[in-house]
């Protein structure tokens, strides 16, 4: 009886591990995907400062990066870096993910944005990343690999107001903000992401302090013992070429849109600044190429 009972868990011993092994791998795969689906807020920080990291880098039709790209080489190489596999094409991107409908208040951070070719406004031929709306909800920036290299712009630029078709969403729905905003909490926490603001806000260096960005526009500084602060006087926000943020003293941002037989250093020139400036107020490098109809900060 003991030798057959010795040949039937011999017998079954296999299956058995087979059979945990499953198990596992099941559970192992569902902690994977909710780690990825925790913190898409956190995630989509981490795309923008990613896709900002690559600023002025040169168009290449077919370019997958890192050094040059086409528009969904571009989309491709950012977000595989955090395990998302988009499609190669305009077409099939334009599929990706799941629409979005609705105004400028229904898109999030990280959302892929879709516009017409040149020659097929009407048709999907091109792609960039949605950063962010501005204050009046009803324009908004997006980050793109175009003619003139990685760049950032805006929906209210005519060639791709005519051209917008619509907006693909990859990563989870973010949870509901929190609206009120706390007095202050432990710098700790905040980094952390256990709180509604931490999880929407980014959080960059600046100087020796940290800034953050609320989903709605407003802005604190963090002091030492994680208490927010603000700087007397109103301050402007200016996205760096490796995608962090600086702050200034506020200005009357100027702006000027490209016209033909314009150059960077014409431009400067023309409005007293320094090229350095210029390409800085901008996130563009001295390689960059402006086009025809592009929007630049002045002052």
């Amino acid at each position: 009886m003991f030798l057959v009972y010795l040949q039937l868990m011999k017998a079954i011993r296999p299956l058995f591990c087979v059979l945990c092994f499953c198990v596992l791998s099941f559970f192992a795969a569902a902690q994977d995907d909710g780690a990825r689906e925790e913190n898409p807020r956190k995630v989509a920080d981490a795309i923008i400062k990613e896709a900002g990291r690559h600023l002025g880098k040169p168009y290449l039709y077919g370019g997958n990066g890192p050094e040059s790209f086409d528009c969904t080489g571009f989309t491709c190489y950012v977000y595989n870096k955090f395990g998302y596999k988009l499609s190669r094409t305009s077409a099939d991107q334009s599929k990706d993910g799941r629409e979005i409908k609705g105004g400028v208040d229904k898109y999030q951070k990280g959302d892929i944005i879709v516009f017409g070719g040149r020659n097929s406004p009407k048709t999907p031929g091109h792609v960039g990343i949605f950063i962010a709306a501005d204050s009046t909800g009803k324009s908004f920036t997006f980050i793109h690999a175009c003619n003139s290299g990685v760049t950032i712009s805006h929906i209210d630029e005519p060639y791709y107001a005519q051209r917008f078709i619509g907006v693909r969403r990859i990563l989870p729905d973010f949870p509901p903000e929190e609206k009120a905003r706390p007095g202050g909490f432990n710098l700790a926490e905040l980094i952390g992401g256990r709180t509604g603001a931490a999880r929407d806000s980014v959080l960059n260096a600046v100087t020796e302090r940290h800034l953050v960005l609320f989903p709605d526009g407003t802005w604190a500084f963090v002091n030492q013992d994680g208490k927010y602060f603000e700087a007397a006087g109103d301050r402007d926000f200016i996205l760096n070429a490796d995608g962090t943020w600086r702050s200034e003293e506020a200005t009357s941002a100027e702006f000027y849109t490209v016209k033909a037989g314009d150059t960077l250093a014409k431009i400067a020139k023309k409005f007293g600044v320094s090229l350095d400036s210029l390409l800085e107020m901008n996130g563009l490098t001295k390689k960059s190429v402006i086009r025809l109809g592009d929007r630049l900060r002045v002052r």
